[in-house]
């Protein structure tokens, strides 16, 4: 997928058959281990009197810094009548490589230690870019199971206001539906007129039709609002396209691609619900975000 050359890779979050991943860039390895020790101090501390097991701090041979903590012991009967009796844990894991920060696991992350430590082995080598590949913008993992998740975004350095997200994730069960078919709910509040009129609010639809992006069909909506709130008057241009994907079918993923773009005027704007009305140092203009959008769009391939 191609984007305008000022795309700056800010961040990717990936779901590894049930475990975290959350990456950061520009993060030096210095910076990486303070947050690791920040973390480690939470941890200790309120694992000190933990009867069952104190909480455990481990340096692998590849740096990464690996904790298991809170644990606790179940009890009770099963389903079938089994009785209960295991201990339940949470595992955390930092790792530095190529100028970024991997945090593995959190609090919610249970008895995953074993799974998490043969993520965290895989970082290093950061892949090829192959089919079997799980990749983020600036990397790869060797790693597909067939329940993954990649959500990676992006913003633009000639324009702070400009935000973009691609998410694609393998699922299982049943097929996801199309956005049409879902069941919108209003984020207005239950006395919607009279907040509309109070708010100032319009809003605005571009665009709202199928689209086909290389075979896959998909739907798109491009839509924008304008509101009045405490700092002026918040404008905001939402693009969005959606194909579901096909469940348990890898070469089929659901994807996601987002563009978004907002701006706050002290006044209300000459052209509500829609982009300024001046040319500014980092003002997007209709051209620029439909050619952005439309070029990633048309460029998205699957490999």
């Amino acid at each position: 997928m191609d984007l305008p050359s000022d795309a700056v890779f800010a961040g990717a979050f990936l779901e590894l058959n049930g475990v975290p991943v959350a990456i950061t860039p520009r993060f030096s390895k210095s910076r990486v281990e303070r947050e690791a020790q920040k973390s480690w101090t939470r941890i200790e501390g309120r694992n000190l009197d933990n009867a069952e097991h104190k909480a455990t701090k481990e340096q692998v041979q590849n740096k990464a810094i690996i904790f298991n903590y809170d644990h606790t012991r179940i009890t009770g009967e099963g389903l079938d009548g089994e009785p209960i009796n295991k201990v339940v844990y949470s595992t955390l894991a930092y790792q530095w490589f190529n100028e970024m920060m991997f945090v593995l696991g959190n609090d919610s992350t249970l008895n995953r230690d074993k799974h998490i430590r043969e993520i965290v082995d895989l970082i290093p080598l950061n892949g090829t870019g192959t089919r079997q590949d799980l990749c983020y913008a600036d990397g790869c993992l060797p790693y597909r199971t067939g329940n993954e998740g990649v959500y990676v975004d992006f913003n633009f350095a000639a324009h702070p206001n400009l935000r973009a997200k691609f998410t694609s994730k393998q699922y299982g069960g049943v097929a996801a539906p199309l956005l049409s078919e879902r069941g919108k709910g209003s984020r207005l509040p239950s006395n919607a007129a009279a907040w509309m009129v109070k708010s100032e609010f319009q809003h605005r639809t571009y665009r709202n039709n199928k689209r086909m992006v290389n075979h896959l069909p998909g739907e798109e909506i491009i839509e924008a609002s304008t509101e009045k709130t405490g700092e002026g008057y918040l404008t905001e241009v939402n693009a969005v396209w959606f194909y579901p994907g096909e469940p348990d079918n890898a070469d089929k993923p659901e994807l996601r691609l987002d563009l978004d773009y907002s701006y706050t005027t002290e006044q209300p704007p000459k052209n509500p619900a829609g982009f300024p009305d001046r040319e500014g140092d980092a003002s997007v203009r209709e051209e620029h975000f439909m050619k952005v959008w439309d070029d990633a769009l048309n460029s998205l391939i699957l490999r």
